[in-house]
């Protein structure tokens, strides 16, 4: 795994990781440590692992940014520890094997035979402590809080925020140098629930993905999250054309797209129309004659 240290606060650290432009995090306190996602593998996990060895002996606990494989396959390197997500475990056993299965056969088409036998006997490490609304973990001398981020990048995300040294790990609900992936996404609430996140003004923010980055970068990003909200409810609504949207997303064409079919995906069917019964065959009424009445008289001597 080839790897690249930054320190974003004393004891705060992200490893950048050149697989899938992944960044992992490390937070450490006096009497334990925070790891923040565990890589795309065992193997990966392991490299990891190895490499906070070099940084703290202190016992650890994991945090889920969210149930994307590259995220949290690397898990069983850490041995039996306390592992915080947002979905229960057999969500993700179940997303677990349906993405393993998918990642094995990708790697296999591009002719990465090694990394394709590397995630599929990668064992499945599932959450054991539930983060509903937030939760804050005493790490000795440092407290660090586990978020709840509501739907955003997918139904699951978590953030860690570690507000002494005012950092906070994004998960993938942000990536630097990348677009935004919305295909498990929801589109118009992605952008309301970062922009809450951000409210503290964090100093360093750290995607999922590329190089840590400052609030205002983050803010510029959701700027642009909301910009295609915008566009997509606008298509939604007849306001603009599929083509309009395409050809000036934030994002580029091929994220727009992205975005406008999930948001077809997540509308609701309408629903069905009523069932009129049958009208019952009848007997056309009589018809109607109206009579005029005249009184007169008739002069017959004329």
């Amino acid at each position: 795994m080839s790897e690249r240290w930054i320190e974003v606060a004393p004891r705060v650290w992200a490893l950048r990781v050149q697989e899938l432009d992944q960044t992992l995090g490390l937070v450490i306190g006096d009497e334990s440590c925070l790891v923040i996602d565990t890589g795309v593998s065992a193997e990966a996990g392991y490299a990891f692992a190895t490499a906070i060895r070099e940084k703290t002996d202190l016992p650890w606990q994991v945090a889920y940014t969210h149930d994307h494989f590259d995220h949290w396959f690397g898990t069983s390197a850490f041995g039996e520890a306390a592992i915080w997500a947002v979905g229960d475990g057999a969500h993700y056993i179940r997303i677990g094997d349906e993405q393993r299965q998918a990642w094995a056969a990708r790697y296999r088409r591009e002719g990465r035979e090694e990394d394709a036998r590397s995630i599929a006997r990668s064992k499945l490490v599932p959450p054991n402590c539930r983060v509903q609304g937030a939760v804050g973990l005493n790490l000795g001398g440092r407290t660090v809080v586990l978020r709840q981020a509501g739907l955003a990048h997918s139904d699951n995300d978590l953030v860690v925020e570690v507000p002494d040294a005012g950092v906070l790990f994004a998960g993938d609900l942000l990536e630097n140098g990348a677009a935004p992936s919305y295909t498990a996404a929801f589109p118009y609430e992605w952008p309301q629930a970062v922009e809450y996140l951000l409210s503290w003004k964090p100093a360093v923010v750290v995607p999922g993905h590329g190089d840590p980055a400052d609030y205002w970068w983050a803010r510029a990003q959701v700027r642009d999250m909301a910009e295609t909200a915008r566009m997509c409810a606008e298509v939604a609504q007849g306001f603009l054309t599929e083509e309009e949207a395409l050809a000036h997303s934030p994002f580029g064409e091929a994220t727009m797209r992205a975005a406008l079919d999930r948001c077809q995906e997540l509308t609701p069917p309408p629903p069905p129309a009523p069932e009129v019964p049958a009208a019952k065959p009848q007997t056309p009424p009589p018809p109607v004659v109206v009579y005029d009445i005249f009184d007169y008289d008739i002069d017959l001597t004329r």
